[in-house]
């Protein structure tokens, strides 16, 4: 395998090689003003929610998340190294025990039922095994009334052949194929955002039985 797959492979589980290790540092810029459009346009937190953070990465939502909420922010990720970096990015944080970050996978969460207000996906469902599935367990941790965010820099897999090429396990979603999945795992109220002249897109899902399902763009 040559340098740049070896590189971009990382994308999927980073590594602790020097590879790795960039890829997390290039996440942690790379994806910043994306992560922002959606937590500041979007999310808006209030500034009491707890959060958690799943494929957390480099740490740097946790990082976002901290400076708009007073409430515990978590994160999980299913790469030791991005667990590291997490760690080390949110050291503070993590000594107030205002966060706590764990090695996990999305398919089987270690916190209780209904924790969070808010839980967030960046960049990261591209590889979950079955996303219906890990919807609802998304959603077996979140409070009544809270949400489920979504938030991709891909989304559609036109332009993106040559990462799918690389990446075996990566399936890129629509924003109609992630607010169907979120329906068909019980979410509710769903709305979808897309940036201009990008392919990103931000879907978001109510845990609420009483609110009435939509699509919105």
């Amino acid at each position: 395998m040559n340098l740049f797959k070896n590189f971009i492979k990382n994308t999927e589980n980073p590594s602790n090689s020097l590879a790795g290790r960039l890829m997390l540092a290039g996440m942690n810029y790379g994806h910043q003003k994306m992560a922002l459009w959606c937590i500041d346009t979007h999310i808006k937190l209030s500034g009491s929610e707890d959060v958690l953070d799943i494929g957390c990465g480099g740490g740097q939502n946790i990082a976002n998340f901290l400076k708009r909420t007073n409430g515990r922010v978590y994160g999980i990720d299913y790469s030791p190294a991005s667990v590291t970096k997490s760690l080390k990015k949110n050291k503070k944080a993590v000594l107030e025990k205002r966060t706590e970050i764990v090695q996990a996978n999305a398919s089987a969460i270690p916190l209780k039922d209904e924790t969070f207000d808010v839980v967030t996906a960046f960049e990261t469902i591209y590889f979950w095994e079955n996303i219906v599935d890990d919807f609802k367990e998304v959603k077996r941790v979140l409070k009544p009334n809270g949400k489920f965010v979504v938030c991709n820099e891909s989304s559609r897999m036109e332009g993106n052949e040559r990462w799918i090429n690389i990446l075996d396990n990566m399936h890129i979603y629509t924003a109609k194929e992630i607010s169907d999945a979120m329906l068909k795992a019980g979410f509710t109220d769903i709305s979808i955002y897309k940036r201009e002249n990008t392919q990103h897109i931000c879907v978001i899902g109510w845990r609420a039985e009483d609110r009435r399902s939509t699509t919105g763009v």
